[in-house]
């Protein structure tokens, strides 16, 4: 049997539960993996407004994929430039600030997709390059991103006082 191809779309101010949905599960992992860092809360992930400001803007993406069951996987990107500093080598980029997938659509491009799409409309708005950050502990979403050609640009380091 041959697997559907995943199709992903621009994601709609109607589908604000379903955003927070996937945000949350994103939010509960983080809080699991890195407590010293992130917290439970029962507050929405981001507000309408928030919601509403993304799905506006012109330098910020939120797309989506779902299935008869609703949304199952959303990423959020924006761009930046380099601050305009003398040791700083001019650059476009394009940052994922978020990327969820339900976790029983894992492991069937849903990832994939999104991100191709971040990485077509990076392209399209002139970024030579997307970044992201993943969190300590988040040994599967490390294995992903390699295995999409993301490789090590810093390391942050933390201690507790």
């Amino acid at each position: 049997m041959t697997a559907l191809p995943v199709v992903t779309r621009a994601a709609r101010t109607t589908d604000y539960a379903e955003l927070c949905t996937l945000w949350r599960e994103m939010d509960e992992l983080h809080a699991r993996i890195l407590p010293s860092y992130f917290r439970r809360t029962a507050a929405a992930p981001k507000s309408v407004v928030e919601v509403e400001r993304i799905l506006a803007a012109t330098d910020e993406i939120l797309r989506v994929v779902d299935d008869e069951r609703g949304l199952v996987g959303l990423v959020h990107a924006l761009l930046y430039d380099t601050p305009p500093i003398p040791a700083m080598t001019p650059s476009r980029r394009a940052h994922v600030d978020s990327l969820v997938v339900r976790d029983d659509r894992r492991r069937a491009g849903v990832g994939r997709a999104l991100m191709a799409d971040v990485d077509a409309w990076a392209r399209g708005k002139g970024a030579s390059e997307v970044v992201l950050t993943v969190w300590a502990g988040n040994e599967p979403a490390l294995r992903f991103y390699e295995s999409l050609g993301f490789g090590a640009v810093n390391r942050v380091l933390g201690k507790t006082l």
